[in-house]
């Protein structure tokens, strides 16, 4: 019986993140007479089997030979991490053991309505699981598990034959297309007996052998295909005569061998440490070269493969259908007349895999309706970049643009196909940089006067959005030029210009500089907001700064000290401009007003 040594299980199983990836093992047990050590090291190496390519942690262990009493041992031995399906024992356990199922509970959920028991012949019966698949909605799973009666003669092999019509006839009330693995120890000694036969044969409820139906698989020159005995020396109860039969398959129905959706992974079909050199001896007699570039390992698996049980556990991989995933970029739902622009389109495998293989190619027909059209196709493979798909949007008339792109999937069983994704967006006017509300001014001189000695002045200009609304771009202030000392930039009270304007603001100090005038050129860099068809421009701002003499007045145009006709005659000169020099009473315009204001302080400045 199985050694009931204290062994630590936990530490053994693979961690990773969670995956849709399926890996089923199916495995003769010999009703524990091996090792629970080794017995739990070689679970561990069929999750971390990467012989084929990739390890992936077993999504499914399917055990002949289970006995009742060795359940409770059977799941420390198979780690925490899984679940027991439905068990069921009609006096198996007396006839050679029963059928035992565990099941990831992240990949799978049992559902238990739909466990069956179908009775084979010679007191043994096979189980039937069916496990729905998360992640994948109305996908479903069915596992047969069985043992078939052993030895040669034609009543054993017509007793094998009966218990495959009880499983096939089974398998025949399934829905059409279903996902079916049937495992075990079937006994079949070539690929002429009946029951092999009656799996295979054309027809409703086929089951399909991955290696070929009806291909030879005895002598040495089909070893690789080989599961039983890996011990050449009987062990306790542990059959022995070396690695020589094929008694171990895993049949799928033709909807999990057609290349697409729930699909096996070509070449993955394969007996645990089997290596192909090992025909009738023992499989760890010499080296074992399983796994490729590393014989230490292959020996050491091999090693424990003979103290386990004997039979080679039986590992096939599988892929999940394509995931449709897909983002749009949403800069296009905001872009500028005249943009050369398009809305595009991010597509994705989804599948949650571990290795590419793992996951079926999405291929997806993409059609554009609306505002803008198109068609392409792409195709993505799982763990693979995504793929971008653009669609020119007419950007040549201000206003809204409205679109519908459909994406459908041609692969098998994809998952969230087909979409139907709506689009929106608007086509907005350039901003456009004003010193005026009122009207569009792109030149202008700010003129403003102080008196000396009278300390640090600030005064701001403001830069308006001329006609800002909701269908026009924010004014970006990008750069304004550094002015001439004694001017000094204080900064702008905003970078981004909508309905309020901004203010820039400058300073001087009149304690430090002489009665003058200064003026500074100031080019002012500007854009549209960042958003697709933006453009740049200069605004230019000439600032006009005059210090006045102590006992001096804004009047004395000419800065002679005293207000006469010389200042009439400058004042007359600028009439109608609304030069802030002349603009005497502030009302943005030169006129009578700033007329009556010289006349009012004419003669001498105090």
């Amino acid at each position: 019986m199985l050694n009931r040594l204290s062994f630590v299980i936990c530490a053994l199983w693979i961690s990773g993140a969670a995956s849709a990836q399926i890996r089923v093992m199916s495995y003769n047990s010999a009703q524990f007479n091996g090792d629970a050590n080794a017995m739990a090291e070689v679970l561990q190496a069929a999750s971390s089997d990467d012989s084929h390519g990739f390890a992936v942690p077993v999504s499914i262990f399917l055990f002949q030979e289970v006995d009742e009493a060795e359940l409770s041992t059977l799941q420390k031995v198979v780690g925490t991490g899984y679940t027991m399906g439905t068990f069921t024992d009609q006096n198996d356990s007396s006839w050679g053991g029963a059928q035992a199922m565990f099941y990831k509970s992240t990949q799978f959920v049992e559902n238990t309505a739909l466990h069956e028991d179908i009775f084979t012949g010679a007191g043994r019966h096979a189980d039937r699981w069916a496990l729905n698949i998360s992640g994948y909605s109305e996908k479903r799973l069915y596992v047969y598990s069985m043992h078939l009666k052993a030895s040669t003669g034609s009543d054993n092999q017509e007793t094998r034959r009966s218990g495959a019509e009880n499983v096939r006839d089974d398998i025949m009330t399934l829905p059409t297309g279903s996902h079916v693995i049937v495992v075990g120890d079937m006994n079949f000694y070539s690929p002429s007996e009946p029951a092999y036969s009656w799996f295979t044969d054309a027809g409703n409820g086929v089951v399909i052998d991955p290696l070929g139906n009806g291909n030879a698989w005895s002598g040495g020159s089909n070893a690789l295909k080989h599961t039983q005995s890996p011990l050449l020396t009987q062990n306790g109860g542990l059959v022995g005569g070396g690695l020589d039969d094929r008694f171990d398959f895993q049949f799928l129905s033709p909807s999990l061998i057609d290349g697409g959706g729930f699909d096996i992974i070509n070449d993955t079909y394969r007996s645990l440490g089997n290596d192909g050199n090992h025909y009738n001896i023992a499989i760890n007699t010499g080296n074992n070269y399983y796994f490729p570039g590393d014989t230490p390992r292959g020996n050491d698996l091999a090693d424990k493969l003979i103290n386990a049980s004997d039979h080679l556990p039986l590992i096939v991989d599988y892929q999940v259908p394509a995931v449709l995933g897909w983002n749009w970029n949403p800069a296009a739902s905001r872009v500028l007349v005249g943009a050369d622009t398009s809305a595009e389109f991010e597509i994705r495998n989804d599948a949650p895999v571990i290795h590419a293989l793992g996951a079926d190619m999405l291929h997806v027909d993409v059609v554009a309706t609306g505002d803008i059209t198109g068609s392409t196709s792409v195709s993505v493979a799982a763990l693979a970049p995504p793929e971008i798909v653009s669609f020119p949007i007419d950007t040549s008339v201000v206003g809204d643009w409205n679109a519908s792109v459909s994406l459908t999937s041609t692969s098998q069983e994809t998952q969230s196909t087909p979409e139907i994704v709506k689009l929106g967006g608007q086509v907005i006017e350039h901003a456009n940089a004003s010193f005026a509300f009122a009207q569009d001014l792109d030149w202008h001189t700010y003129d403003v006067s102080f008196e000396e000695g009278t300390g640090v002045h600030s005064f701001d200009v403001w830069l308006f959005n001329y006609g800002y609304d909701g269908s026009q771009s924010l004014l970006e202030i990008d750069d304004v030029t550094t002015p001439d000392l004694p001017l000094t930039f204080s900064g702008v009270s905003t970078n981004s210009i909508g309905s309020l304007p901004a203010l820039m603001t400058f300073q001087i100090d009149s304690d430090t500089v002489a009665p003058d005038i200064y003026t500074s050129f100031l080019p002012i860099t500007h854009s549209d907001e960042n958003i697709a068809g933006e453009q740049s421009g200069i605004s230019m701002l000439t600032v006009r700064v005059e210090i006045i003499p102590v006992g001096g007045c804004a009047e004395d145009i000419d800065g002679d000290g005293e207000v006469d006709v010389a200042d009439i005659l400058i004042l007359i000169a600028n009439w109608d401009s609304s030069d802030q020099l002349y603009d005497l009473d502030g009302n943005g315009i030169v006129g009578v007003g700033d007329l009556l204001l010289l006349i009012a302080a004419w003669g001498p400045c105090s």
